[in-house]
């Protein structure tokens, strides 16, 4: 499966960058993110604890004790700008990415998928054709889908940038998540 990844030439990013990808293993909890990002190493992993957003969810899993993760981004290769900026993902490269998607979590056999965000949560959402709620506050709904629980979260570098006094809040939230599902 990584292998197949590693070669896929579907929407063309591959060209800023190779598919940055985790190491394939069976897990309990899966991590969804929207795209790749500028790797500064050739063992860089998706949701990285050197940025904020990995830095949180590392959080979320050193408090959950003995729980298999494994990390991922809707978009695997990295999405740039014209002017070589990182930017947002746009459909075709979400659709022709999302097989992929499918096929680490089929592999990877999760109990829990999380989406970080509403981009990542609504294009699960409609290619999988769930009708997910969006989150009030931080209380969390999922949807089980094929023997898979998927959650939409809010992104934590949402979290990190706007509700940074809620940090704790948040990661009980999550905790609570999957200690009730697991």
């Amino acid at each position: 499966m990584i292998k197949q990844i590693r070669n896929c030439q579907k929407c063309g990013l591959c060209i800023n960058q190779k598919p940055l990808l985790d190491t394939e293993k069976q897990c309990q909890v899966f991590w969804v993110g929207l795209s790749a990002k500028k790797a500064m190493t050739n063992t860089e992993i998706p949701l990285s604890p050197n940025t904020n957003t990995g830095m949180i969810i590392q959080k979320i899993e050193k408090s959950c004790c003995n729980v298999s993760t494994y990390k991922t981004n809707l978009v695997k290769c990295l999405p740039l700008s014209e002017q070589q900026k990182l930017r947002y993902p746009n459909k075709k490269e979400i659709d022709s990415c999302f097989e992929n998607l499918l096929s680490e979590i089929h592999t990877m056999s999760p109990k829990i998928v999380f989406l970080l965000g509403e981009k990542v949560y609504s294009s699960v959402g409609k290619h999988l054709n769930i009708d997910f709620e969006k989150w009030n506050g931080f209380e969390y709904t999922y949807k089980t889908f094929e023997k898979i629980h998927y959650v939409p979260i809010h992104h934590p570098s949402y979290i990190y940038i706007y509700k940074r006094k809620k940090v704790d809040d948040y990661i009980k939230s999550i905790e609570r998540i999957i200690n009730q599902l697991l």
